[in-house]
């Protein structure tokens, strides 16, 4: 009788991977969205409110713009918000309750910048960013240096884990239509791009997460009662 094999391949061998700290989603929303955005955004942005004092950022236009989204607008941002939670396994709905808070649009030009900064929302510490790309220039001019490793113009994400097997800044370069949620805690920059007279057009939104009260959730086991959403 022959001694059982014992053998096998890498292909028998499964993985999976687990990560401690702050999660990242991208969302892709549709062309039209990003068209409807633009297109109100530039019939009224001269008559928006100035964002300039309650924002990081070295760029010269930034204006608040939650006067000009529509409810269904909303309703798609908090839906992605809502997701973020529930696929980051951070969801309790009888404990915690999602509210839109301040929205506003960048408009960087060459030589603009955000600085590294982190978020905070009017109703709560505790909550979700986000940055929607809208607009996107043809190039962001040229690399001083290192044009194999790219920055002009990127979004950088930068964790807290410094020790040397942990990942601790992500760069990238969006398209029209990205949209990342993230805590308000990560930290995150714009580097300055140069050589265009084109924008690199932008749309941030702050969301809470503030505690449910007992009347709160009395009213969402109504509204599941009747069928509506409670989002």
């Amino acid at each position: 009788m022959s001694e059982k094999d014992n053998s096998f391949t890498g292909n028998q061998i499964k993985q999976s991977n687990m990560v401690l700290g702050e999660s990242i989603s991208k969302f892709e929303l549709p062309e039209q969205f990003t068209n409807d955005i633009n297109n109100l955004y530039d019939k009224s942005k001269d008559m928006l409110p100035d964002w300039n004092t309650e924002l990081a950022g070295k760029i010269k236009k930034e204006s608040l713009v939650n006067p000009i989204l529509t409810d269904d607008m909303n309703k798609i941002f908090k839906m992605c918000f809502h997701q973020y939670m529930v696929s980051s396994g951070l969801f309790t709905l009888r404990t915690q309750k999602l509210k839109l808070d301040n929205a506003w649009i960048n408009e960087m030009k060459a030589g603009e910048y955000n600085p590294a900064h982190f978020h905070s929302g009017k109703a709560s510490l505790l909550g979700l960013s986000s940055v929607l790309f809208l607009k996107i220039p043809s190039t962001y001019g040229k690399e001083a240096s290192n044009d194999d490793q790219p920055a002009n113009g990127h979004l950088e994400f930068i964790g807290g884990n410094q020790h040397t097997l942990a990942i601790s800044q992500y760069r990238l370069n969006p398209k029209v239509g990205d949209f990342f949620v993230f805590p308000y805690t990560l930290v995150h920059t714009v580097y300055p791009f140069n050589g265009t007279d084109e924008v690199r057009r932008t749309l941030s939104y702050n969301c809470d997460i503030i505690p449910q009260t007992e009347q709160d959730i009395k009213e969402q086991n109504m509204q599941k009662t009747h069928g509506v959403s409670a989002m």
